[in-house]
């Protein structure tokens, strides 16, 4: 099989990760771990734009309307992990 052909099971992972029923925290780390693992090289603006994706409709939607600067990957995971704080709160 030729490298062409070959497909890294972490990048096809990454690509596909949604946050779905886990907490945003798990996400996180997954997230973490599949970009580590697949070695993916790409502009931050692009690995933040894969992340905030597979976020949750509404934690995805209050990062996009929001007063947030998106361009630093950490700080994008901090946000979320204030917005997903935030609304369990807003829950109780």
């Amino acid at each position: 099989m030729t490298s062409q052909h070959y497909r890294d099971p972490y990048v096809d992972q990454l690509h596909n990760l949604h946050q779905g029923h886990m907490s945003v925290h798990n996400y996180i780390a997954i997230f973490k771990d599949l970009a580590h693992r697949s070695e993916v090289r790409e502009h931050h603006s692009e690995t933040v734009t894969r992340f905030v994706w597979g976020l949750r409709p509404n934690i995805k939607r209050a990062m996009i309307t929001g007063p947030y600067d998106l361009d630093i990957v950490e700080e994008a995971f901090d946000i979320a992990l204030r917005l997903d704080d935030f609304q369990n709160a807003s829950q109780c």
